[in-house]
């Protein structure tokens, strides 16, 4: 039997692990061996238990650590040149830009970033420039680049940050699709689980929510003033707060202060079963300043959840407007209001947009379409690599 190629998955941090889930078996059977180059963390070695994979770690950090993160690329580059991977593929800021820096110096001929996302596009001035810089290294760096979705490719032509000839989005886009026929699908859940849920939060009436985390770039003041506006004309109305909380002193915190001590809202934290708080709701909003592709708009379309999402790059990708959501206007309460007062006041037109959403979602963002998509880059890589990669005959299973 021929060996198995290796590829190395590099990630800032474990939370970052569910961008390859489902996929490991997946290249098993295209002949590639994925390994994993990642900050340690509890999830690291449950994800590696789980998929059965080698990782390694390195201490990579979110925040821009020059001579931390010099000892970081000096740490990956020893490992490239021990383990000699065919494809590494870089994954988040940091350790996108390390681990492309590493494998180029390293002599890996397959280097593939993958853009999930632009942190600078909320961010203004040095640290607007210094950020954009980095993608322009890690993409000059990397032989082959993908982007979750296509508004983020367009905005990196735009910006100069990758030729348009060297970027790829993989399908209708998503680094992983939505397990829609499983994990998130309203058919296969436990009404008697749903229903001890829906008792133990007490809700009752129409029932909206916020996923992800709370923090200023997701548009938390925003939402919180566009409940401020709405809350005694639709005192029936409960608010969900999904996620883990980042709420570090900003402008406009006090209006977050205040909507959290709001007894008709829930601050739920971090779940493990979305499926389950999808299902609680009626719509969700994501007021957010900047996204790659938020999976959690797709998640929700696959469980019948309509959503209003402000028109960023990313978000535009992952609603049909009038179809499966509304967009408001990034930055403004008033315009989220605007939006909410709409579904609010028409519950038919919410549930038409969320059987819209399931039926998209379903079509456009099946998890195998994306490997194959990816897949594809790889072997087109590879090839002209003189690194051929026969393509297994088993047929994969659709997901």
């Amino acid at each position: 039997m021929k060996p198995l190629l290796t590829v190395i998955q590099t990630f800032t941090v474990p939370v970052s692990l569910g961008f390859i889930e489902g996929q490991v078996s997946y290249w098993k059977e295209k002949g590639l061996a994925v390994q994993i180059v990642c900050a340690d963390g509890e999830a690291l070695p449950v994800f590696a238990r789980k998929h059965g994979v080698t990782y390694h770690v390195v201490s990579f950090k979110r925040a821009i650590t020059p001579f931390h993160d010099l000892i970081c690329l000096w740490q990956t580059y020893r490992l490239f040149r021990r383990v000699k991977p065919a494809i590494v593929h870089g994954n988040t800021p940091k350790a996108g830009l390390l681990s492309m820096l590493a494998a180029r110096l390293a002599g890996v001929t397959v280097r593939v970033y993958e853009i999930h996302g632009f942190p600078f596009e909320s961010r203004r001035r040095l640290s607007r420039w210094l950020l954009i810089s980095m993608e322009r290294l890690s993409c000059r760096a990397a032989t082959h680049v993908l982007a979750v979705s296509d508004s983020l490719r367009k905005q990196a032509i735009r910006l100069e940050i990758a030729k348009a000839e060297k970027l790829t989005v993989p399908h209708h886009g998503s680094c992983n699709g939505v397990e829609s026929l499983g994990k998130f699908n309203p058919s296969k859940l436990d009404a008697r689980k749903l229903r001890q849920l829906k008792e133990e939060l007490n809700l009752n009436g129409t029932v909206i929510g916020f996923v992800g985390r709370l923090t200023r770039d997701k548009g938390v003041v925003e939402l919180a003033s566009a409940w401020q506006l709405l809350r005694e004309e639709y005192p029936n109305v409960t608010l969900l707060l999904i996620g883990s909380s980042e709420l570090e002193s900003f402008p406009g915190k006090e209006v977050v202060d205040e909507m959290l001590r709001d007894p008709q809202v829930r601050q739920i934290g971090f779940v493990s079963e979305m499926a389950y708080y999808y299902a609680l709701l009626d719509f969700m909003l994501l007021p957010t300043y900047r996204e790659g592709l938020p999976n959690v708009l797709l998640e929700a379309g696959a469980m019948e959840v309509a959503a209003i999402a402000s028109r960023v790059t990313g978000t535009v990708d992952a609603l049909v407007e009038d179809e499966t959501g509304l967009f408001c206007d990034a930055y403004s309460a008033e315009s989220l209001a605007r939006q909410m007062r709409v579904y609010l006041d028409n519950p038919d037109l919410v549930r038409q947009h969320g059987q819209n959403a399931r039926r998209w979602v379903l079509r456009d963002f099946n998890p195998v379409d994306v490997w194959n998509a990816k897949f594809a880059v790889y072997q087109r890589a590879l090839q002209s690599a003189g690194l051929p990669l026969a393509d297994s005959e088993k047929p994969t299973v659709p997901v």
